[in-house]
């Protein structure tokens, strides 16, 4: 062997051994340098109890703690927009902003923003102690931003939960908890606002285009439930598809099952939903059911669900709480990922690659 050849062997033996340590630092996909870059911007301007109030450990059970329910019946920890100054306040839209679309970003602060209006509804002020308004609302983070290290961070509030996981150079971006009380306002300058119009909407369209018997196929109830079934709490509450099939619709049909669930996937930026639109796809549109339960008409509360491999959807109209009569005008949904809520898999993965487990 040759001089030349020594060197080449050489060479070759340098870079395997260096290529895995520089793809160990293979710089972070857009989606998880947006939400580090932000989430550390927000963090850096908390004074130091704020800080301590805002980050837990990342195995922390806070991770798990969201509710739609107001503060007044689920105190929340973390730090709410209400203690912010509005130099921190920007910076925390800025992080809420990196991981939702447009339209998902006026979906959110508009629920926020509703939560003001149904604070006058009420006949509450802010001087009083009130359930509701726009400056109840908690951030809280699970672990610290890194990009080695599982992190995440949440904001939950009355009627919107936000959980965003990251683990390296992969986001999971649910479960997402988004509702609206009252769903269409009635009265006052912002009468005929409706922040989750389109859910409402669509669902409806989509079960009126079936016909009489695909309907029968699709019902799993004549009354609708009260609440969503896999609401705080209840992760695992839904494990059998039920419903109609997707291959049971026309290619119209279908077309607008899919518009549906876009609807609900697009609320996030787009280096995050087109991957989960993909894995929808590669999972089958073929394993998606769609069901029903309740009228078809707003007579009475309705519900709908979206359930595949991949994705979870529960959306209901109902009555105002405490009522069970008068108008329907109270909207729950939720939005998960039966294999992936709160990052489960990719920290599973996670783990096994480090060859150790979290603490219990």
């Amino acid at each position: 062997m040759n001089q030349i050849q020594l060197v080449v062997l050489a060479l070759c033996g340098a870079i395997s051994i260096v290529a895995p340590s520089l793809q160990a630092h293979e710089p972070l996909p857009a989606s998880a340098a947006r939400l580090l870059t932000t989430a550390s911007a927000f963090l850096s301007s908390l004074s130091p109890e704020q800080r301590q109030e805002a980050v837990f450990p990342p195995d922390d059970p806070e991770r798990k703690e969201w509710s739609n329910l107001p503060h007044t019946l689920h105190p929340r920890k973390g730090v709410s927009l209400g203690e912010l100054s509005p130099q921190q306040r920007v910076k925390a839209h800025h992080l809420i902003q990196a991981g939702l679309s447009s339209q998902g970003y006026l979906k959110a602060s508009g629920i926020m923003q509703l939560d003001e209006v149904l604070l006058h509804l009420a006949g509450q002020t802010s001087s009083d102690q009130p359930m509701f308004g726009l400056h109840l609302y908690w951030l809280s983070f699970l672990g610290e931003p890194s990009e080695e290290n599982p992190w995440g961070w949440q904001l939950d509030g009355h009627h919107l939960a936000l959980n965003f996981s990251i683990v390296g150079h992969h986001v999971a971006m649910t479960p997402t908890f988004m509702g609206s009380d009252p769903h269409e306002v009635r009265d006052g300058p912002h009468a005929g606002w409706r922040v989750l119009g389109a859910e409402d909407d669509q669902g409806l369209f989509l079960m009126k285009s079936l016909s009489p018997e695909q309907q029968r196929q699709a019902l799993l109830g004549a009354a609708a439930p009260s609440d969503i079934i896999t609401g705080p709490g209840r992760d695992k509450a839904l494990q059998r598809f039920e419903g109609l099939t997707f291959n049971a619709l026309n290619s119209a049909q279908q077309a607008l099952l899919i518009e549906l669930v876009e609807e609900y996937v697009l609320n996030y930026r787009h280096d995050l939903s087109q991957p989960h639109l993909d894995r929808i796809r590669a999972a089958g549109w073929d394993k998606v059911y769609f069901g029903w339960a309740g009228p078809t008409d707003t007579s009475a509360p309705y519900y709908y669900r979206v359930h595949g491999p991949t994705l979870l959807i529960e959306f209901d109209n109902n009555y105002a709480p405490g009522l069970r009569d008068g108008p329907v005008n109270h909207i729950h949904s939720v939005f998960r990922d039966p294999q992936n809520d709160y990052g489960e898999d990719l920290l599973k993965k996670h783990y096994e690659q480090s060859h150790h487990q979290p603490k219990p």
